[in-house]
């Protein structure tokens, strides 16, 4: 919103800054006054508008890391849903030897999953990490609360 109030604000004093170029080109008894006036509100103008992008650029980046953060903790907690939900719906332990052998091959590709999604669980406390060192206190209990759930 401020960028944006900034980027508005460019042609005016873009303008301003033309006119007093004019009215130096012209001649004035108060020309050196208004040529440091004008030097002044360009180095100002510059400096709050290098400050305004820097500080876009800044956001952006952590819109995007936030949003792949969160995309990617409720991709797992959607996998981890499932996860519980294969769990809770498996059958009993089969006495019968066919049965039984298939049933551990099923496992044996449930373990594999998770082990996989293991790895996938500590990039995302790695990265929620690095989001809790990098933002303000109440996002931090914010992705604290997210992690821990």
């Amino acid at each position: 919103e401020i960028y944006n109030e900034i980027e508005d604000n460019r042609p005016k004093v873009e303008t301003v800054l033309a006119q007093g170029q004019e009215y130096l080109k012209r001649g004035s008894n108060a020309a050196s006054n208004l040529q440091h006036n004008l030097r002044t509100l360009k180095q100002r103008w510059d400096s709050v508008t290098a400050r305004a992008n820097d500080k876009k650029i800044k956001l952006e980046i952590a819109l995007k890391e936030a949003t792949e953060f969160h995309e990617a903790l409720q991709s797992f907690v959607d996998w981890l849903t499932n996860a519980e939900k294969i769990l809770s719906n498996l059958k009993p332990v089969s006495r019968v030897l066919d049965t039984i052998q298939q049933q551990i091959e099923e496992h044996k590709v449930f373990q594999k999953d998770v082990s996989a999604h293991r790895e996938i669980m500590l990039q995302l406390d790695k990265k929620g990490t690095h989001l809790k060192y990098f933002s303000q206190k109440q996002d931090v209990i914010l992705i604290k609360n997210l992690l821990i759930s």
